[in-house]
């Protein structure tokens, strides 16, 4: 069993290199990672929806679609990353979590955390979950990796994937929202997160026979890097990806009603209806036609209805006003 410790801290990077060691390594592999401030959504999630949009943006909160399924997860560099890769054989799902788990409560125990595997894939202190775990298979192999919140802003986490409730209409997986704690104050003497991952290679080393540390080669990292650059850090793939929704919403203003609808298929507005009781000069169905083929983006409709008054369209509304009831966000 190769045996890895990432030496990237950026989300495309590690999870492209999730993608590249499945693909790539032959025989068993277990890795560890520790990202830059970033939002991680599974396979099958609205990126959307799961997000704060406006936070994240402000906040430089990088996003990237994994190949696993589940929920979002906020990573920083309080929360560390583990993966194990191996053949699936006739073993179901929830003895694999249960297996490839196993090690990382054992550390917690041995260092007085009284950690146990709880629900369909969950690890919990307390009842407080402090890991997460999915996974992904590729013809006979299996992916299983998870999340151990060891020191991580927990605020970042709660601000971060707190989408507006009820502003999306769509069959994407939603978020379980859990109560969730920290390892380091569970711990009876307090050790850096480093050690942590130190603590854990070491159990692992111990408990599988022939694995040994294994540093990427300089073509490893190349390979991952182009990963990463191609796919995984691409707007294509980490909103292209999102399911098929409907998105609406209310603004209540000065001189009326607007009832915005929006539908959007692998990233791009297909329709835009507007709906209310305002009055305007010209028809608005001018401006839908215009956002009707571009991509899903704050950014990219600004850019096309610059050229518009909007307030021509619908009386005593600006061209922001109406992009902000498009994209409405919640920025604390």
């Amino acid at each position: 069993m190769k045996c890895i410790i990432s030496p990237f801290d950026e989300c495309y990077l590690n999870i492209a290199s999730e993608e590249y060691y499945l693909e790539s390594f032959a025989g068993d592999i277990f890795y560890l990672y520790i990202n830059k401030p970033c939002v991680i959504i599974g396979k099958h999630q609205n990126a959307y929806a799961e997000i704060n949009q406006g936070y994240a943006r402000n906040n430089h909160i990088d996003v990237v679609r994994r190949n696993s399924g589940g929920g979002a997860v906020y990573h920083d560099l309080g929360n560390l990353n583990y993966g194990f890769i191996t053949k699936s054989g006739k073993k179901g799902i929830n003895e694999i979590f249960r297996e490839f788990t196993e090690p990382v409560l054992k550390v917690l125990n041995d260092l007085g955390v009284p950690a146990v595997f709880s629900g369909r894939n969950d690890l919990t202190i307390e009842g407080k979950k402090f890991s997460g775990n999915a996974q992904f298979r590729s013809k006979d192999r299996v992916l299983i990796h998870g999340t151990l919140l060891f020191s991580s802003d927990l605020e970042q986490v709660s601000k971060s994937l707190n989408a507006a409730p009820g502003k999306f209409e769509d069959k994407s997986v939603k978020s379980v929202k859990s109560r969730i704690t920290n390892i380091l104050p569970h711990l009876p003497v307090p050790i850096t997160i480093d050690d942590f991952s130190l603590i854990i290679i070491k159990e692992i080393l111990s408990r599988f026979s022939g694995a040994y540390v294994y540093e990427l080669s300089e073509h490893d990292r190349k390979q991952i890097e182009t990963l990463a650059e191609n796919k995984y850090s691409t707007r294509e793939w980490t909103y292209g990806k999102s399911p098929e929704f409907n998105y609406r919403y209310t603004l209540k203003y000065s001189l009326g009603l607007l009832d915005i609808g929006v539908h959007v298929k692998a990233g791009i507005i297909k329709e835009i209806v507007v709906y209310g009781d305002f009055f305007g000069e010209k028809d608005l169905n001018d401006v839908t036609l215009l956002l009707r083929g571009l991509p899903f983006d704050k950014s990219a409709v600004s850019k096309a209805l610059q050229p518009v008054s909007l307030t021509e369209y619908i009386f005593c509304l600006s061209n922001e006003a109406f992009i902000d009831c498009i994209f409405k966000e919640e920025v604390r």
